[in-house]
C-alpha cells in the first residue's frame, strides 16, 4: 500500500497543474520568510567616509585636510543599509564660528544624508568624534638658497672651492605664519670622508629661523627638496705674474731687467687637468711710459673656475729709467707709402716734435736722420679729394734699438685727383 502511495505522489509532479500551484505555494511561504526578516532593524557601519569642511574666510584655509576620512554606524531595514556606501553620506564639522586666526582647533565631526538612499538612521556619533586642524593663510615666497657643505680635501695640495648649486632659489608655499618664520634656507650634505675629485652631490633642503632652529612643517611645500650641487677640487700653484704690455715698438729691444713685478708670484687653484705657469695682467700701454709715468698698478686677469687663494688682486709693474733721460727730435721728412693710382696726396704738416727716450749716451748722438716717419695710405688710396688726419709710424735707426718714441702722432694729409702735372716731389714722396 506504502508502494502505491509513494508511486501516486511522485506521479502528481508531472502534472502541470500540480507542479504550478505547489510553486506558488513555496514562492509565497518563501516571501512570508523574508518580509519577517527584513523587517527588523539592522544596524551596519559604513567607513572611509570622506570629510568636507566648511569654507572659511577667504583669509584662511585648513592645512593637511586632504585625507581625513570617518565611519559611522547606521540602522534600518537590511536591504536598504547595507547598500549605503560613503558616497551617501556627509562629513563635515558642526561650527566653524570660533576659528579667526591662524591657529590649531578641535572641531566636532557630524554625519549628514547626502544621497538618495534615507530610509535610514544614524545610532551613533561619528568615528573620530573630533579632529584636530591647523588653520593659517596662505602666502608664496621665493628665497635664496645657501650651500653648506661639509668637506675636506684629501692632501695640502688641493683646494675645495665654493660649491656650485644647480639651483639659486627656492619657492616655498603654504602656511603664512611658517614660511614668515623662515630666516634663511640652506642645502645640506656632509662627506664621510676626504675627497680628492671633482663630485656632484644631492644636498638636501633644510630651512632655519632667526634663531638657528631647524623648521620642520607640514603645512608647507618647496618646488624642490634637493639641489644638485658641484664641489670642484682644485690644485693649488704658485704662478709667475707676467706684464702684459702693448705697443711695443718693433724696432724696440725690450730688456726685460728693466722691468719689476711686486709681487711676482701668486698663489692660486686651477683645475686638476690646467696645464698654466703664469698669469698676465691687464694691459699696459708702452706708449705712456716715460721718464716721470713709468709705474702702473694693475689688475691680474685670472681665468674663471681659478680661485685667487692668497687675495692678490693687483701687481705694481714699473720700468726702471734710472740712467735715461729724454731728447725731444724735430722732423721735417714725413714719407708716404701705399698711395692709390688715382690719387695726389701731399703732406700739410710740416715739422713733428718727437719725444724719444733712451740712455743719455745713446741720446746725445741721436738726429732726425736717426728717425723715419713714415704715413700708411692703404686705407685711404681711393681717396681723391679733402683733408684727413692719419696716424705717422716713428722707427728708428737699429743703432737706437734701446730707445723709444713716447705717445703716438699724426699728421694732416691733402688729397687730389692724379694728374700728369702732379708735383714730382709728392710723386717721389708716395713711392718712398
Amino acid at each position: 500500500m506504502k508502494k502505491i502511495t509513494s508511486k501516486l505522489s511522485f506521479k502528481l509532479f508531472y502534472n502541470d497543474k500540480f507542479v504550478m500551484l505547489f510553486s506558488i505555494l513555496v514562492a509565497f511561504i518563501s516571501w512570508l520568510y523574508i518580509s519577517s526578516t527584513v523587517q527588523e532593524s539592522t544596524v551596519f557601519t559604513v567607513t572611509d567616509i570622506p570629510v568636507s569642511l566648511p569654507e572659511l574666510s577667504s583669509e584662511l584655509r585648513y592645512y593637511n585636510t586632504e585625507n581625513l576620512k570617518s565611519e559611522v554606524k547606521i540602522s534600518g531595514n537590511a536591504l536598504v543599509v547595507t547598500s549605503v556606501t560613503a558616497e551617501d553620506i556627509y562629513i563635515t564639522a558642526s561650527d566653524t564660528s570660533h576659528i579667526t586666526k591662524p591657529g590649531k582647533y578641535t572641531m566636532d565631526l557630524v554625519p549628514k544624508k547626502s544621497g538618495l538612499k534615507t530610509d535610514y538612521s544614524f545610532v551613533s556619533s561619528v568615528t573620530p568624534s573630533s579632529i584636530e586642524v591647523y588653520v593659517d593663510g596662505y602666502k608664496e615666497r621665493n628665497m635664496p638658497i645657501i650651500g653648506k657643505i661639509d668637506v675636506q680635501a684629501s692632501s695640502d695640495s688641493l683646494y675645495i672651492a665654493q660649491p656650485v648649486l644647480a639651483q639659486q632659489s627656492i619657492k616655498i608655499t603654504g602656511a603664512s605664519s611658517v614660511i614668515d618664520s623662515i630666516s634663511y634656507v640652506n642645502a645640506e650634505y656632509k662627506f664621510s670622508q676626504p675627497i680628492s675629485e671633482t663630485t656632484i652631490v644631492k644636498a638636501q633642503i633644510k630651512f632655519y629661523d632667526s634663531n638657528g632652529n631647524e623648521i620642520k612643517s607640514s603645512y608647507i611645500k618647496s618646488d624642490i627638496t634637493e639641489v644638485s650641487t658641484n664641489v670642484s677640487v682644485l690644485t693649488v700653484k704658485e704662478l709667475r705674474i707676467a706684464p702684459n704690455i702693448i705697443n711695443v715698438p718693433d724696432y724696440l729691444t725690450l730688456d726685460e731687467n728693466i722691468i719689476n713685478v711686486e709681487p711676482s708670484t701668486i698663489k692660486i687653484a686651477v683645475p686638476t687637468s690646467a696645464s698654466i705657469n703664469e698669469l698676465v695682467t691687464e694691459p699696459i700701454d708702452f706708449n705712456q711710459v716715460d721718464l716721470e709715468n713709468n709705474k702702473f698698478n694693475v689688475k691680474i686677469d685670472i681665468p674663471t673656475g681659478y680661485k685667487n687663494i692668497d687675495g692678490t688682486e693687483t701687481a705694481v709693474v714699473s720700468f726702471d729709467t734710472s740712467g735715461m733721460t729724454s731728447k725731444t727730435i724735430t722732423m721735417t721728412n714725413i714719407q708716404m707709402t701705399n698711395k692709390g693710382m688715382n690719387q695726389t696726396p701731399s703732406v700739410i704738416t710740416k715739422t713733428l716734435n718727437i719725444n724719444v727716450i733712451g740712455p743719455k749716451e745713446k741720446l746725445s748722438k741721436l738726429t732726425a736722420a736717426n728717425i723715419t716717419a713714415i704715413v700708411d695710405l692703404s686705407e685711404k688710396s681711393t681717396l681723391t679729394s679733402g683733408i684727413v688726419e692719419m696716424p705717422v709710424s716713428i722707427i728708428l735707426n737699429q743703432n737706437y734699438s734701446d730707445c723709444w718714441v713716447k705717445g703716438s702722432y699724426t699728421v694732416n694729409i691733402t688729397f687730389s685727383p692724379k694728374t700728369e702735372t702732379s708735383l714730382p716731389q709728392s710723386s717721389a714722396a708716395s713711392s718712398a
